[in-house]
């Protein structure tokens, strides 16, 4: 088989073992680099494996691609602005990726980065043979390693991937499990969606083995380390999406019994701060969510695009403001009951004023994170709610509530399917525990629904309430069928165009970047839709 070179591995391995480790590792010759022990190689994957707060281009833009998001009306764009950085995902475009980089975003290649940390955990698996040290720590290390690998392996197949239950033997993604730069064209071939999972669980079952060797006091901690309740949790969702309905639930028990982690009391927020401000916190963090079970992630990827900002004038005082281009979507808002307490402390607002000088406080399309606040003076202000990005911040977590959504879901399945006749009990009470967190007491009402159907769709929405922006919209729609979505965009003042995503459409599955495909030739690109149009319709008068 030809040998081919990874231009992608051969980038990040240079920097991976002659610039970015410091001392964590010493030469053995003037060629070759070895590491010390096993806290070099702990430090190494901290550097080169975690998906930390400060890298970014993890999820640049699937926000902008389910149902939870949509276009403000028109907004006279900031002077050498192309919105084109974001409308070629928001409307689902084949080639997004160039739509994107012409228009002045560079930073979309996303599959690289993946790869690039993928290489940072397979190079310590590889090392961990070379290092003397205890076995704990070892096993420590090596844990992490696999834990990372099968969660990022995860995420690539179902951004680049079919869904494995509509289709597993699609391509998926290639599975590169070593640190090599010279290594076989076959090993550069996508594999099939199956195949891939199968390598997620084979990572993730042996995380879980491996922590189970250790100390409990090791198995967790708030260091935003992986874990082994991380791992829980995604071996919880992987069943999940495999369908595999008895281990999903099996899994999400276990850390629905897990003392260390708590449901999150609504009813402790304030809406408000003591000046008055808006109270909006970020529930991606251990200090303030009693739910986190481990962060990752940028914010910037949270709100990079979704929180880009357009030009406009204020019709009462002519002074030019900003405005974000995108909210959440109506659909969205209206699926919570009015006294559903995360409708206001999940989802952020901002005051906008309309065409008549009122103040509209507009449902943002980023949630669960704290803003900063210039001093309030009742009229919007420029920059006003964007994330806070200061240190230490994280842009996503998994959290406990996923948990007991992952074994409603699951036993709600085995009922329906007739594999458990307690199913639906079950599944009822786990979302009663859920939503007596999510209502003030008084206006909490346990579940009274019997037919299977009925609750498995219950299920479904609650998880859109529950889990909105945070990257699971996009990969639920797809496992429950990629259910057709109309995304409008107002083109100018008087005119706005509609685009359609249809049922079990194609581009329901990313394209790989152009310079993934001309860095490896062994890549087939995905079966891609056409050049998405859309229908241009004038705008009436009150829609303006």
């Amino acid at each position: 088989m030809k040998k081919i070179k990874n231009k992608i591995a051969i980038g990040a391995l240079s920097g991976l073992l002659l610039c970015s480790c410091g001392d964590f590792l010493e030469p053995s010759s003037t060629s070759e680099f070895v590491p010390k022990d096993a806290s070099s190689l702990n430090e190494l994957l901290l550097g080169e494996a975690y998906p930390r707060n400060d890298i970014d281009r993890m999820n640049i833009f699937l926000n902008l691609m389910d149902d939870d998001i949509t276009a403000m009306p028109y907004q006279i764009p900031q002077d050498g602005f192309d919105a084109n950085r974001f409308l070629a995902a928001y409307t689902w475009q084949p080639d997004m990726f160039k739509m994107m980089e012409e228009a002045g975003y560079t930073s979309t290649n996303m599959y690289e980065r993946y790869y690039q940390l993928i290489l940072g955990a397979n190079a310590v698996i590889d090392y961990i043979d070379q290092v003397s040290d205890e076995k704990q720590k070892i096993n420590y290390v090596l844990a992490q390693a696999y834990a990372l690998r099968g969660f990022l392996y995860f995420k690539l197949v179902n951004i680049f991937g079919e869904p494995v239950n509509s289709n597993p033997n699609a391509l998926g993604v290639p599975l590169k499990l070593n640190s090599g730069v010279e290594i076989e064209e076959a090993a550069l071939e996508r594999r099939s969606v199956k195949q891939v999972y199968d390598q997620i669980l084979i990572d993730m079952l042996e995380a879980e083995r491996l922590y189970k060797t250790l100390p409990e006091e090791k198995q967790f901690d708030k260091d935003y380390r992986t874990s082994l309740p991380m791992v829980q949790l995604i071996l919880s969702r992987v069943y999940l999406y495999l369908e595999d309905w008895k281990k999903a639930a099996d899994y999400a028990e276990q850390l629905m019994q897990n003392n260390q982690f708590k449901l999150l009391d609504l009813n402790s927020v304030a809406l408000e701060t003591e000046n008055g401000y808006p109270n909006f916190k970020t529930y991606h963090a251990y200090a303030e969510s009693s739910e986190v079970i481990w962060l990752y992630g940028s914010v910037n990827d949270m709100g990079g695009l979704v929180m880009t900002y357009a030009g406009t004038a204020n019709p009462k005082d002519n002074n030019r403001i900003m405005h974000a281009y995108f909210k959440a979507s109506d659909e969205l808002m209206d699926s919570f009951e009015e006294t559903d307490l995360r409708k206001e402390r999940y989802i952020i607002r901002k005051p906008v004023r309309d065409d008549r000088g009122i103040e509209v406080w507009t449902p943002m399309a980023i949630g669960k994170l704290s803003v900063s606040i210039p001093e309030y003076t009742g009229i919007a202000l420029n920059n006003y709610y964007k994330p806070v990005t200061a240190s230490g911040v994280f842009g996503r977590s998994l959290r406990l509530s996923e948990a007991y959504l992952n074994y409603a879901e699951a036993k709600a399945m085995m009922f329906k399917e007739g594999t458990d006749g307690n199913g639906a009990n079950d599944a009822k009470e786990a979302l009663d525990e859920l939503r007596s967190h999510r209502f003030a007491t008084a206006d909490f009402e346990t579940l009274e629904i019997s037919d299977a159907e009925e609750l498995v769709q219950f299920i479904r929405d609650e998880r859109r309430r529950e889990l909105c922006f945070e990257d699971h919209r996009w990969y639920d729609l797809r496992r429950w069928g990629m259910k057709e979505i109309k995304h409008v965009w107002y083109t100018d003042e008087n005119t706005k165009s509609t685009y359609t995503l249809n049922v079990g459409d194609k581009g329901y599955t990313v394209p790989i970047p152009d310079e993934a495909m001309e860095m490896n030739a062994a890549l087939k690109q995905n079966e891609l839709a056409g050049k998405r149009t859309a229908v241009v319709e004038e705008l009436q008068a009150d829609e303006n």
